[in-house]
């Protein structure tokens, strides 16, 4: 069962984060859904009787705050698409806060990245695949 449905965070500067989001999300093949002046959305809406999919919105505010014990963790489909999701994090301004590896403290085949995007809001992507190759 997937918990979340959908995400919302919130970024100062939608202008300069939308390449940030647009490298990370792809690196996922994560579709772009939307692009409105103060909104961008990622993923695939759920719709009646296709309801296994989810989607992140990335919404303007003013009274954004990042909030290191907050983040959002993205599936990946493989090793390569965690390092995929961090280079293309890194080329893009974001920052490196966890190089993809293993994290065993989580499980054994826990293989996980972790970015700050350019407002400091922490992402993972993340593939638990035990049957990947490093």
């Amino acid at each position: 069962m997937q918990l979340l449905d959908h995400v919302s965070i919130t970024v100062r500067d939608l202008a300069r984060a939308k390449p940030f989001y647009r490298a990370v999300m792809g690196a996922l093949a994560a579709a772009e859904v939307y692009d409105e002046p103060r909104a961008i959305g990622f993923g695939a809406r759920n719709t009646s009787g296709d309801d296994g999919h989810s989607y992140l919105s990335v919404f303007e505010s003013a009274d954004a705050q990042p909030d290191r014990r907050r983040h959002v963790g993205f599936r990946a489909a493989s090793r390569a698409q965690v390092r995929a999701f961090f280079e293309a994090g890194v080329r893009a301004g974001g920052t490196g806060n966890g190089a993809p590896g293993l994290r065993p403290g989580y499980h054994a085949a826990y293989y996980a990245a972790f970015l700050l995007d350019l407002e400091g809001n922490p992402l993972e992507a993340v593939c638990h695949d035990a049957n990947e190759c490093a």
